[in-house]
């Protein structure tokens, strides 16, 4: 990943029609992966526990299903064959993907193709103020939904190039729109994840993006954090790659395993509970 971050400009927000392009070229770079995969890597053990790289593209397809009007699919899997399903979300997220465990790989990939051309086609259809449904049937504006499924399934293509020994991806417009929601979420990583005290700061520094990239948060008195300005003595400053960063925030590898990899200095405390509370998806 040598130099990857040089051009990304993790400063610019996207607006809902180029949020929109960004999630489509996302749902087609992890098709055109899908494609090139011989069946060993197709069934390869992913970093999701219980899943396949199959099962990872059979979840894509499913969710984008979930903000469409389709009923669920009427399915029941075998749940005592399935140890690594453990609660209410996991049963939710398990039925799309268990019904297309075993299918072949070219019908997968050509339903996930045919998924992306619908859901472009209803976006484009959508009034330019009106909001969508998300898969917990509230309401949502179009940009917001659109980040939210370019960071899931920029980590599920993560999860892939991982499973199969192919990495790439890092310095695409879906990996910028992924760093900043998860820059995003530190407010919540701070103040409530890791119950930093009122008051205290946190600097989180992404060093190998650009020229590095910066973050200040700090603990309000309600409990929650906000961003603030820089400060000459946060309570806790933490230096990483955005590879680790991902792994952390994607809750995709142990705390043991980041660790030697990182600067983290401040607090004795705060330093030893942050890494913990740093996961930020599902």
């Amino acid at each position: 990943m040598d130099g990857y971050g040089a051009g990304m400009d993790v400063a610019h927000i996207p607006d809902r029609a180029e949020t929109i392009d960004i999630w489509q070229r996302e749902l087609e770079t992890i098709a055109d992966l899908a494609a090139g995969l011989d069946d060993a890597q197709w069934r390869s053990p992913s970093p999701c526990p219980g899943w396949s790289v199959a099962d990872l593209v059979a979840h894509v397809i499913d969710i984008e299903l979930t903000l469409t009007d389709d009923p669920r699919p009427d399915h029941v899997p075998d749940w005592s064959a399935l140890p690594h399903v453990s609660s209410d979300t996991d049963r939710f997220t398990e039925v799309g993907v268990d019904l297309r465990r075993g299918r072949p790989q070219p019908e997968i990939v050509a339903e996930l193709r045919s998924v992306i051309a619908r859901r472009r086609a209803e976006l484009d259809a959508l009034p330019g103020d009106a909001d969508m449904r998300s898969p917990t049937g509230r309401p949502v504006s179009v940009e917001r939904m659109m980040r939210l499924r370019i960071l899931d399934s920029w980590v599920h293509e993560q999860d892939i190039r991982t499973a199969v020994g192919q990495p790439g991806g890092w310095d695409t417009p879906a990996a910028i729109v992924t760093l900043q929601q998860f820059l995003e979420g530190l407010p919540k990583v701070w103040a409530k994840q890791a119950g930093a005290p009122a008051g205290s700061v946190l600097h989180v520094v992404v060093a190998d993006v650009g020229r590095g990239v910066e973050a200040w948060v700090v603990a309000e008195d309600d409990g929650r954090g906000a961003v603030c300005a820089p400060v000459p003595d946060p309570a806790v400053t933490l230096t990483l790659t955005f590879a680790d960063l991902e792994l952390l925030a994607a809750g995709r590898a142990p705390i043991d395993e980041v660790r030697p990899r990182i600067a983290l200095e401040g607090d004795p405390y705060l330093t030893g509970v942050l890494l913990g509370a740093m996961v930020l998806t599902p």
